[in-house]
């Protein structure tokens, strides 16, 4: 090889080597189990963050005190848990509300979280693997369907009280997808949408 070619090769080498370490690689998703669940690839969460409505779920007993609009605000902690305030109104007016934390248990994807309400010692304490998986997401953000491996729990979310006919249709598509039975669900009822009826 001739003096000119090993200069161009050595400079076209050092050129991919300064391109490699200026675009760092993305990050493969953690390993989790997510069981029967198939997560969504990716959850920006600074888009997934913000206030949403439970249109509809699977009854909890958690929620046995709920009449009316369910509702659930996301923020973004200072050291990247998620903090959860979950809200809703009684059949006598009150408001009823419970806070907690969640972690992303598949970083950089953050599609499937493991939610806690328990807090010890100044610490919140997460048992067992991921209980919030998105298995269905809008482009936009408009509407999210979180399920749990087990399938013992299962929300459709919206950002709106109620969900278009075609949001409808794809999340029961979601649901359904991941082994879920829609007569299990159950509408929830929101000043501005619909009231509590069966999803199928």
């Amino acid at each position: 090889m001739g003096v000119r070619r090993q200069v161009v090769a050595a400079v076209a080498v050092a050129t991919a080597a300064v391109l490699a370490t200026a675009v760092p690689a993305q990050a493969a998703p953690t390993a989790v189990d997510t069981g029967p669940l198939t997560p969504v690839a990716d959850v920006d969460v600074e888009r997934y963050v913000g206030d949403w409505y439970q249109v509809a779920a699977i009854p909890a007993i958690f929620e046995i005190q709920c009449y009316k609009n369910v509702t659930a605000r996301y923020d973004v902690q200072p050291d990247g848990t998620i903090g959860v305030r979950n809200s809703c109104r009684t059949i006598v007016g009150t408001t009823s509300a419970v806070t907690g934390r969640a972690r992303s248990e598949n970083p950089p994807a953050d599609s499937a979280l493991t939610v806690s309400f328990l807090k010890l010692g100044g610490k919140w304490i997460y048992l067992g693997g991921p209980n919030y998986v998105v298995i269905g997401l809008d482009p936009d953000y408009r509407w999210a369907v979180v399920g749990d491996p087990d399938r013992s729990s299962g929300f459709v979310l919206s950002r709106e009280p109620a969900l278009t006919g075609a949001q409808t249709a794809a999340a029961k598509a979601a649901l359904t997808a991941n082994g879920y039975d829609l007569c299990d669900f159950r509408t929830t009822r929101q000043d501005g949408g619909g009231g509590a009826g069966s999803f199928c």
